[in-house]
């Protein structure tokens, strides 16, 4: 056989001489049959072309020629052994791994100076408590005929004048919490309106008081917002010295004529 090894599924020739021979020739693989060949008293050799299984494992089998001798009838044989190898194992090349070229460096004519910026620097400020000064409130003494002002805001359901007291000519302020949002205000005296106002949202109003007569005494004024507002709101109007004066004198004058009519008389 030649050649006489190789891997599953290759070729190879068997040449075979026998003789006497009559009739084919046959040639197994490892006891299979698989080739055959005529032979005669004529012609006693020849070549055949086989190949090895293609399942066959690596190994050595083999390979026998089988005819009818042609003198007695019996078989003839002859063999050989043929060699698996194995087939190789086919490696595939690492993957190429291209490596950059490093940075180009330039480097400068005349020595270059570095400079590293300073790390900034956070400053935490410490928290300063601010101490409100103390400040003494002086109140200065109430000079006579001047109305003092009020400043107390009102609280809910009550009604604040900003004057205790007014004299004919001096304005008047009223202001009041408690009423309903958007509500029209209005602010009445002895029967009498005295001002008119609307609440804002959160219900609270400030008006204008103006009294149409002046009597003096003291006046209670009512502030009627779908609810009646009720508290510090009672005010005295005194009249001026100069009405007191003026009646003083037709005072005077009604009595002169008096006495200058009995005398007279």
């Amino acid at each position: 056989m030649k050649p006489s090894s190789g891997q599953a599924g290759s070729s190879f020739t068997i040449s075979w001489n026998f003789y006497p021979c009559k009739g084919p020739v046959t040639f197994s693989w490892n006891g299979t049959p698989m080739w055959s060949a005529n032979a005669t008293l004529t012609e006693t050799s020849g070549t055949v072309a086989a190949t090895v299984p293609g399942g066959a494992q690596p190994g050595t089998y083999p390979v026998t020629g089988t005819c009818t001798n042609a003198r007695t009838g019996g078989p003839l044989s002859a063999g050989s052994r043929f060699t698996v190898t194995a087939t190789p194992t086919t490696t595939p090349p690492p993957p190429v791994t291209t490596t950059p070229p490093p940075p180009a460096t330039t480097r400068p004519t005349r020595p270059g100076t570095t400079t590293t910026p300073a790390k900034p620097t956070t400053t935490t400020p410490a928290p300063t408590t601010s101490t409100p000064p103390t400040t003494t409130a002086t109140t200065p003494p109430a000079t006579p005929g001047t109305p003092t002002t009020s400043t107390t805001a009102p609280k809910p359901g009550e009604l604040v004048l900003d004057h205790p007291s007014i004299k004919p000519g001096d304005a008047l302020s009223a202001s009041g919490k408690g009423c309903l949002p958007g509500r029209m205000v209005t602010l009445v005296s002895d029967g009498t309106e005295v001002g008119t106002a609307y609440t804002d949202s959160s219900g609270a109003f400030t008006a204008p008081v103006e009294f149409t007569r002046i009597e003096a005494g003291p006046h209670t004024v009512i502030a009627e917002c779908g609810v009646r507002l009720t508290g510090a709101v009672d005010q005295v109007v005194t009249r001026s010295s100069g009405g007191q004066t003026g009646t003083l004198v037709v005072l005077v004058f009604f009595v002169l004529a008096g006495i200058t009519v009995i005398r007279f008389r």
